[in-house]
């Protein structure tokens, strides 16, 4: 579980923005796009030791105002000037007002026309937190050297090898997958109306003691939205100010690990990736990811363009296999250039199986010791099992043996298959996800089963909200349907009404969003209701929910029994043949 981080004792540094920037299209890190000589002192240090956790940086830009150090920004140009100064008083004052407070010291190394753009008399109370470098250049580096050296020193460790078992390992696929712990499921709300008051718990720390996965695999592509750690945000808030561990964040074991990708088929329809080789590679080494993958772009036979799809032709689906590869190549460089400590997975993307074989010295030859196979979710059995194999055979006749995993697949099936050609790990959220995008495979029952949830949503969503009001209730009549569903399955779970009249309270909420249809609708409810499968799994889930489980309705119900599934499947990987 995690919470809300205390900056207790903490020190702020804020430094001028520079002129100097990294000559690169696309986001980047703050600290990493200013390239003057201050923000290469702070990478230099980053270099050699991990991020203090007393130590938060802020940058003052002329464009930007004050922001965090690791908020993304793309090149541009624009000086501070007297005039910009006074424009971004106010809103850098308040900025910097919001921050002042969580820290213990404000370090600033900024010049006379960065000052003026902060009203220092609104700070009267808190004047003795601020301390001002002074003097030339060279004495202000020298001071930032010492202000960084004071801070308790931890040096940078690489990351451990993966442990090659008899099994494949497992990686679970998140994208802001958590939950509140306290959830209160007979009254139907959360433990506190702001989300950031609330217990956040993922399915991960759900599950304990019980192990749901080998680690997780999270997403760059969130740098591209609003969910998630990795979150674009363009202020100085508390994320942007001093990196979160991604191990931390998730609060995963020592036998857990952390995989970063770039998530290439949020931006599939680009020409070219959204993300660039040296934001990736500064990411996954700022959250202390334990394997980052490099830069793909999936050589897709469609693509959206101008709101329509375009089926791309053979040339730019080669470009796209080349670019991988010359990404990689990149990547790993810039993995050395930076000596980031993550261990670099390189992947190989390719329109015939034998194109992926093909690559595999390359790859090979470049340093990788990891790879990892993309392009495979909408790929049939025949041409994965072709793919692994090509693939296979390239490593047997060079005599090695990289570690091997697959991106975004499980293929049950297969799983035989996939051990006999050496796959050592894989990712999916099938099963996390089929909690709540199927009809009727909604809960996987501890011996193998399949059964669908009692479809209860909430009245308050508007989209659910629009469907019930169609049929000419009104909300009030609505909602009582609505609570004698809820309270319909309660009881039943308790033994204190039957399956008929469990079935017809839920049914007759179901009736408003003209789903009764579907003719095996009520056979399927009715299966679940009489299997009761929730009640013969010991799972922590199903042990402190009961029947909430196998209801279909709000995220927390929802991805909770997602965790479930995934349990199922993670245990079964031992017993697989």
């Amino acid at each position: 579980m995690h919470s809300t981080r205390t900056f207790d004792a903490k020190s702020l540094v804020v430094l001028g923005c520079s002129a100097s920037k990294a000559k690169i299209p696309g986001f980047l890190p703050a600290i990493h796009l200013y390239d003057g000589p201050a923000f290469r002192v702070l990478r230099t240090y980053l270099r050699q030791y991990q991020w203090p956790q007393s130590l938060s940086v802020a940058v003052l830009s002329a464009k930007h105002g004050l922001i965090g150090g690791l908020c993304p920004l793309a090149r541009y140009e624009l000086q501070m000037t007297a005039d910009r100064a006074v424009e971004i008083r106010s809103a850098v004052t308040n900025s910097l007002q919001r921050l002042v407070p969580q820290h213990l010291r404000v370090e600033l190394f900024l010049g006379r026309g960065y000052l003026a753009s902060i009203n220092f008399s609104v700070f009267d109370r808190m004047e003795g937190r601020f301390h001002l470098a002074e003097g030339g250049i060279g004495e202000k580096l020298s001071q930032l050297r010492q202000t960084l050296h004071s801070f308790p020193r931890q040096s940078k460790m690489s990351r451990p090898e993966l442990p090659r078992v008899s099994r494949p390992l497992y990686f679970l696929p998140d994208w802001d997958d958590f939950l509140d712990a306290d959830f209160d499921f007979e009254k139907d709300r959360f433990s506190s109306p702001l989300r950031s008051d609330r217990n956040q718990a993922h399915g991960i720390a759900l599950m304990r003691p019980r192990q749901l996965c080998d680690g997780v695999l999270v997403s760059l592509a969130q740098n591209l939205g609003s969910k998630g750690m990795l979150r674009r945000v363009t202020t100085a808030e508390q994320d942007t100010i001093a990196p979160r561990s991604v191990r931390q964040h998730f609060s995963l074991h020592p036998n857990q690990w952390a995989f970063g990708d770039c998530g290439a088929f949020s931006y599939i329809s680009e020409r070219k990736p959204s993300i660039s080789v040296r934001q990736a590679v500064a990411a996954y080494d700022l959250h202390t990811f334990d394997l980052g993958a490099s830069v793909d772009h999936i050589p897709a036979k469609f693509a959206v363009r101008n709101d329509k799809q375009v089926r791309l032709s053979k040339a730019e689906r080669l470009s796209r296999v080349e670019l991988t590869r010359q990404n990689a190549q990149d990547f790993i460089s810039e993995h050395r250039r930076t000596d980031a400590r993550f261990i670099p997975v390189g992947i190989i993307q390719g329109i015939e199986p034998a194109a992926y074989g093909a690559q595999v010295s390359d790859y090979v030859d470049m340093g990788y010791s990891h790879l990892a196979l993309g392009g495979l979710v909408p790929r049939n059995d025949i041409e994965i099992t072709a793919i692994v194999t090509a693939v296979s055979q390239v490593l047997k006749k060079l005599g090695r043996s990289p570690w091997l995993h697959l991106l975004g697949i499980f293929r049950p099936q297969l799983q035989a298959r996939f051990r006999a050609l050496g796959v050592n790990s894989f990712d999916s959220a099938t099963y996390f996800r089929k909690a709540w995008l199927r009809a009727d495979q909604n809960y996987l029952a501890c011996d193998g089963t399949w059964y669908a949830a009692l479809r209860i949503p909430m009245s308050t969503d508007p989209r659910t909200f629009s469907k019930l009001s169609a049929s000419g209730m009104s909300r009030k009549e609505i909602r009582h349907l609505e609570r004698r569903a809820l309270t319909a399955i309660r009881k039943y779970d308790e033994g204190l009404i039957s399956v008929d009249a469990c079935l017809r309270n839920v049914l007759r909420y179901d009736d408003l969003l003209t789903r009764r249809s579907d003719s095996k609708l009520e056979e399927r409810y009715r299966q679940t209701l009489e299997s009761k499968p929730w009640q013969r799994c010991t799972c922590p889930v199903c042990r402190s929910v009961g029947i909430h489980v196998l209801v279909f309705r709000g995220l927390n119900r929802n991805k909770r029994r997602g965790a479930h599934n995934t349990l199922q499947l993670y245990e079964s990987l031992a017993i697989l043949n």
